[in-house]
């Protein structure tokens, strides 16, 4: 039996949505270009006495969501970070991440809660010509959550 891949099944970005909750209201920013979720995992090197062999030990793992778009409002995201921070406060956000498989309209979703605004965060950058775009970088304070997962079990 030869099994081969339906190609009809694989995605592509144009199948995927970022959105942001305020509340319970989940808005979608369809400025969005691009985005990322990665997770980077970390480990402790040990080599016990006897041994030439090092052995690595997994001890942490960081969650973060970046990405890049056109600057269309400054509602959502922008204005509750700087009026955050004249108040002494960073304010965090919930994030959902979705793609749908054109063929079965299968859902992949993905739940990103207690982020922050991390690292180097565009407040607006210009090109002459150009979209004026920002990307920003978000650290996910808890584990990313598959509300619905895809498979390609008929």
């Amino acid at each position: 039996m030869n099994e081969k891949i339906d190609v009809r099944t694989v995605m592509t970005g144009n199948d995927g949505k970022l959105f942001v909750y305020n509340g319970d209201e989940r808005i979608f920013l369809a400025e969005i270009k691009d985005y990322e979720i990665k997770a980077s995992f970390g480990s402790i090197d040990y080599q016990p006495l006897g041994d030439v062999q090092e052995y690595s030990i997994p001890n942490k793992v960081k969650f973060t969501l970046t990405f890049s778009g056109a600057v269309v409002r400054d509602d959502v995201l922008m204005a509750p970070i700087l009026n955050g921070l004249k108040e002494g406060k960073v304010p965090t956000y919930d994030f959902q991440s979705t793609a749908t498989r054109t063929i079965d309209k299968k859902e992949q979703k993905l739940t990103l809660r207690n982020c922050i605004p991390n690292g180097d965060f565009d407040i607006m950058t210009l090109k002459a010509g150009e979209v004026i775009t920002r990307q920003q970088s978000f650290i996910i304070n808890s584990i990313p959550n598959f509300e619905e997962i895809l498979s390609i079990s008929k």
